[in-house]
């Protein structure tokens, strides 16, 4: 939405289109972002069928999909993710005879070795989405990517980088102090994540292992997830004495997030060393930084993009616990850290404004209409 109303903002007309078959609330609605038409396309009848039911559900909202695109006879298809519905669409898409320009985004690194490592699916599933996430790279005229490992994946047509950026109408619910609470001298350290991008045992050790490096700190911990480790580092912090400086917030609704980030004095965005962190671009850097959050993270993928040690934030040596750890402890003792946070705010609202990030779509556009 973000790239779809800064594209609206220079003049053109821009539809998007959305398969919303895991949100059934949001099926059939239609209203106008900023300029953006948004459809919801409506939820087929098929997806309450046991067994077959999701998989018939995807090709009937792929034929939906096309028909809406088809009514509205667009130059330019910018499909996003290569697989599941939007892969689909793009598959009906590329064998038509005389089609609009296909360009494709990738915000993951989707098949075996990528985010098919942190999902439960089965082989056949897997397989699938591999050959799907394949074939997609080659079947488009032109690709965008969030991350630089994606974008330079072997693939049709140029390639242009698009990180996640800042916008306004994004952020317009947060209801921002122009200074954070003033707090004691016991900081307080959030997490904020669905715990795909650590091991168990890494969670463990950072949690523990910064409430023992921080004295009287305390830990702020938002989000949830089927792979988080919570329960069992609780279990582990009770028997340490620390179970009482850990706090569980689980799951915090979009616009009441500021009311946890204001308590709070440093966040922690940690990342092991895999495929699927590399190619990933989080949209929690955005976040916190407009939040006024110094972050502190592990250097990998696209972690250096926010994070400029001492600059922007605070960046670990390596991608293990115990060097957040050091940071986070460097990032406590900065003096300057509130100027560091006020930085970072500054740079996601100027340099990683969404305007800015999307100036070379229209010339990638073009290349790809005159490739379709």
């Amino acid at each position: 939405m973000p790239m779809a109303r800064a594209m609206c903002a220079r003049g053109h007309e821009v539809l998007v289109v959305v398969p919303a078959y895991d949100d059934p609330r949001a099926c059939c609605h239609r209203w106008d972002d900023a300029g953006v038409e948004v459809q919801v396309l409506p939820r087929p009848r098929a997806a309450t069928l046991p067994g077959v039911g999701e998989g018939l559900a995807q090709i009937s909202l792929a034929r939906s999909c096309l028909k809406v695109v088809g009514g509205w006879c667009p130059d330019i298809v910018h499909v996003f993710k290569p697989k599941a519905v939007s892969g689909l669409v793009q598959t009906m898409l590329w064998w038509q005879h005389d089609r609009p320009g296909i360009v494709l985004d990738s915000d993951d690194w989707e098949g075996r070795t990528g985010w098919g490592v942190n999902e439960t699916y089965t082989w056949w599933q897997r397989e699938a989405i591999e050959r799907q996430e394949t074939w997609g790279l080659r079947a488009c005229d032109a690709r965008t990517a969030a991350s630089a490992l994606l974008a330079e994946r072997h693939g049709t047509g140029p390639s242009v980088r698009i990180v996640n950026g800042y916008d306004a109408a994004t952020y317009a619910s947060w209801r921002l102090p122009e200074r954070r609470l003033c707090r004691d001298a016991k900081p307080r350290i959030l997490i904020y994540t669905r715990f795909y991008d650590f091991s168990h045992e890494g969670w463990s050790r950072l949690i523990l292992g910064g409430l023992r490096a921080i004295p009287g700190s305390q830990m702020a911990i938002v989000g949830a997830g089927s792979r988080s480790p919570i329960d069992r580092i609780l279990g582990e912090a009770a028997a340490l004495g620390l179970a009482g400086r850990i706090h569980v917030h689980g799951w915090v609704r979009f616009e009441l997030l500021p009311d946890v980030f204001q308590t709070c004095d440093i966040a922690l965005m940690p990342f092991a060393d895999t495929v699927a962190n590399q190619a990933k671009c989080s949209v929690r850097y955005m976040d916190l930084m407009v939040a006024g959050l110094p972050i502190i993270a592990s250097p990998v993928g696209e972690s250096g993009t926010y994070v400029r040690d001492g600059e922007t934030g605070y960046l670990a040596e390596d991608d293990s616990a115990e060097a957040l750890v050091a940071a986070a402890v460097r990032a406590v003792d900065d003096p300057a850290r509130s100027t560091v946070a006020d930085r970072a705010g500054a740079y996601a609202k100027g340099d990683l404004n969404w305007h800015r990030l999307t100036r070379p779509l229209e010339s990638l556009y073009v290349s790809a209409m005159a490739s379709s």
